[in-house]
């Protein structure tokens, strides 16, 4: 079902979006959101991992990992806005508490970014052991009942494919010592965490976000129905038919299935239909788009405009969702990585 924030009495009828000025339509299409089944799934471990600090026995701890772009920080955010923080007499009540951890992560950083998140003023002075006892304090006063830890690759040190050994072990007592359920969200490489001693029998619950894929029809006919929700939920007084066959190819190829990008695509030709007092999106917006915000992106920096022209269809059979890429040196031992001798090309990138 989508989501979204906007004006509340458009109701069944879209035509009524005509009335709402553009400023207001456009912080709609900013803030929407389609929880499309892999998202929902996403929310669902949250929910769940959430629930399990008023069971008794231990935490259910989680990861929800992906490639950039393919919407694991959307998912945080929006389960943030379904517990925001509550102000008290004596503080900030914070359900569920977002922290992201810095490059190089170290135990005393850890300690640091949570108590960042916390709002202490005093956040990075103090030893380790202050800093530790510290955090686990105000996050027991500040009623935090779920721990989201975002950038969790930042503990596998990927110059020397090594895990951050001492960090995990960190992690590890601070699960025990405050009994908080912990989701970890990052990139694919944090796989190598979760495989470690002091992580992997903590952290039952994983999802892998990927990105939509044109290979397959299941994976066409996801990726239109994706479409066909935006095209819905975007406030415009008219359908755009986003959905089309040949649109949707055109959109495939323009966005490599990353979801980022996607949205980008549309909530960026949306703009350019309002700017021109039109109610529906044409070619021509998606075009100038494409062309000013994601030609340079390197997994599409020598993709041609696929909205200017016929539709190559060969290319839609060839290419690959962008998180299938071959990428040098991801999951290789330093050894493997420089024994790679041959170079990334676009080709490489586009699967072609």
């Amino acid at each position: 079902m989508p989501s979204s924030t906007g004006p509340p009495n458009i109701g069944a009828d879209r035509r009524a979006w005509r009335n709402v000025p553009p400023a207001e339509r456009l912080e709609v299409a900013h803030k929407l959101i389609v929880l499309h089944p892999r998202f929902r799934d996403a929310v669902e471990l949250l929910k769940r991992c959430h629930q399990s600090k008023a069971q008794a026995g231990e935490p259910a701890c989680g990861a929800i990992l992906g490639a950039s772009g393919v919407g694991k920080t959307s998912v945080v955010d929006h389960y943030l806005k379904l517990h925001p923080p509550v102000e008290t007499d004596t503080a900030t009540k914070q359900p569920v508490l977002k922290v992201t951890l810095q490059p190089d992560a170290r135990p005393k950083g850890i300690a640091a970014d949570i108590l960042l998140a916390l709002g202490d003023p005093a956040w990075s002075s103090g030893t380790v052991q202050t800093l530790t006892s510290r955090a686990t304090k105000l996050l027991q006063r500040c009623g935090v009942e779920l721990i989201v830890l975002d950038e969790f690759h930042h503990l596998f040190d990927m110059d020397r494919a090594k895990v951050m050994t001492k960090a995990a072990q960190w992690l590890k007592v601070l699960i025990v010592n405050t009994r908080i359920p912990v989701v970890v969200c990052g990139m694919p490489e944090a796989e190598h965490v979760l495989r470690a001693e002091h992580t992997e029998r903590r952290f039952k619950e994983r999802l892998t976000l990927r990105c939509f894929t044109w290979r397959t029809p299941q994976g066409r006919q996801e990726f239109c129905g994706m479409l066909k929700k935006l095209d819905q939920t975007l406030p415009l007084a008219e359908l755009s038919n986003l959905s089309d066959a040949d649109l949707a190819g055109r959109c495939f190829l323009a966005c490599r299935g990353v979801p980022d990008y996607l949205m980008t695509l549309v909530r960026g030709a949306f703009a350019e239909a309002i700017q021109r007092g039109n109610e529906q999106i044409e070619m021509a917006d998606f075009a100038r788009v494409f062309e000013r915000r994601l030609s340079q992106q390197r997994v599409l920096a020598e993709q041609s405009n696929p909205f200017i022209g016929d539709l190559d269809r060969s290319a839609l059979d060839r290419v690959q969702p962008a998180d299938e890429a071959r990428m040098p040196g991801v999951g290789l031992t330093p050894r493997a990585a420089r024994a790679r001798k041959h170079s990334v090309t676009a080709n490489d990138l586009l699967g072609v």
